[in-house]
């Protein structure tokens, strides 16, 4: 005899227990045992299964029969049904009723789009498995590309796994990876990258005026040019799919100082320009404005005219001037009171041997501060300076 039939044989029992003491409780002898307070006799299902000290579970069942003045109960207990929901195991209950209400008992909401095995009007019995499965429509995008994918995964991570999709340890993904699927779930991966990364940025130099008498009242030189410092920046980025959303600065290094450009503003009065004593480096001056012919054929204008002694120097690469650039073919010293930081020259041998061309004052030097020399032109090569050697040039300032 199976569990089933000897189950069914007890409840018979019990309630043919129960009537027989209904019988005998609706007796003159014995009808105060199942009496209200109010003397009448008390019918009701939970009053007579209290009486046979009989105790129900949330899912048992009962089934009431009145008749000829007799009552006939039947109490069913429920029993445990496995149910695989999409992959996760429940438990449902069932006192022979149909698998819909065994799946709905462990909590499961049905929409009617899921597959059930056995189908749902079927009867449960002792031992079997309802398996209920549903293909969900989802939305993915992830590496740049959206896809519509039909899936019996269970969760977000389920379905990840499904199309092969690895994530990083600071990739976000929406919603969380628990979330169970349903049709119209839009899942967004998001890739995270953490990058340092080296930046730099121009500090800019200031401005300072001196005034001097050495200038005439009204007037005003350069005395030094402004050079740009710069700062040197270490930041730790954020980029989500490639874009910068966050920035957080770790290290921050001025790596060159700014120099202030320092203007000179003239306060007396000053007779003449001026001019060199040194005999051998002497210079001749000639304010008037005039118009040359380059080493190309141009006609040139000038605003000033210079002769006087030239020589030539070189530094190794890198090396800076007293402008703070570094050396170059066409950067040539001067004496800054004389011939302004940052004026356009063209400088050509006074017997026209030799021509160096078009310059620039950047530097400047001893020998240039003393007089003795007029202008010192930059090659880049000791044997290009032993060329030049020291002769006397004219040099025209253009601006």
């Amino acid at each position: 005899m199976n569990k089933n039939k000897k189950t069914t044989r007890y409840l018979w029992v019990v309630c043919a227990a129960v009537v027989f003491a209904l019988v005998l409780m609706f007796t003159a002898t014995a009808q105060t045992s199942l009496e209200k307070e109010d003397g009448t006799p008390s019918l009701y299902t939970e009053d007579i299964l209290n009486q046979a000290d009989i105790s129900l579970g949330k899912y048992d069942k009962v089934i009431r029969t009145d008749s000829d003045g007799c009552v006939s109960l039947s109490v069913v207990r429920a029993f445990e049904v496995e149910i695989d929901y999409m992959g996760e195991k429940l438990v449902g209950y069932s006192t022979g009723g149909s698998v819909r209400e065994a799946v709905e008992s462990a909590g499961v909401t049905l929409t009617g789009a899921e597959d059930v095995t056995p189908p749902l009007a079927t009867l449960v019995s002792e031992g079997m498995v309802i398996i209920v499965e549903a293909d969900c429509e989802v939305t993915l995008t992830a590496d740049g590309e959206t896809v519509t994918v039909i899936s019996k995964g269970t969760t977000v991570e389920s379905l990840l796994d499904d199309m092969g999709i690895v994530l990083g340890g600071d990739d976000i993904v929406t919603p969380p990876l628990d979330t169970r699927l349903s049709d119209c779930t839009e899942i967004v991966v998001q890739r995270v990258e953490y990058k340092e990364e080296t930046t730099t940025e121009i500090i800019d130099y200031g401005f300072v005026s001196e005034e001097t008498s050495s200038l005439k009242s009204g007037t005003s030189k350069i005395k030094q040019y402004g050079i740009e410092g710069e700062r040197t920046l270490v930041s730790k980025n954020k980029y989500v799919d490639g874009v910068l959303t966050e920035s957080e600065v770790i290290s921050d290094e001025v790596t060159r100082e700014p120099q202030d450009q320092i203007k000179l503003i003239g306060t007396g009065y000053v007779a003449s320009s001026p001019s060199y004593s040194n005999p051998s480096g002497g210079a001749s001056v000639s304010n008037a404005a005039g118009t040359f012919t380059d080493a190309s054929g141009n006609t040139v204008s000038y605003v000033k005219k210079l002769t006087g002694t030239s020589t030539a120097y070189y530094a190794p690469p890198g090396a800076l001037t007293a402008t703070g650039v570094p050396a170059y073919l066409g950067g040539v010293a001067v004496n800054p009171n004389v011939i302004p930081y940052g004026s356009k020259l063209y400088i050509v041998a006074s017997n026209g041997s030799i021509c160096y061309g078009y310059a620039t004052a950047v530097d400047t030097g001893g020998a240039l501060m003393s007089g003795s020399v007029l202008v010192d032109v930059y090659y880049p090569t000791y044997n290009q300076c032993v060329n030049w050697g020291r002769r006397n040039v004219t040099v025209y300032v253009l601006s």
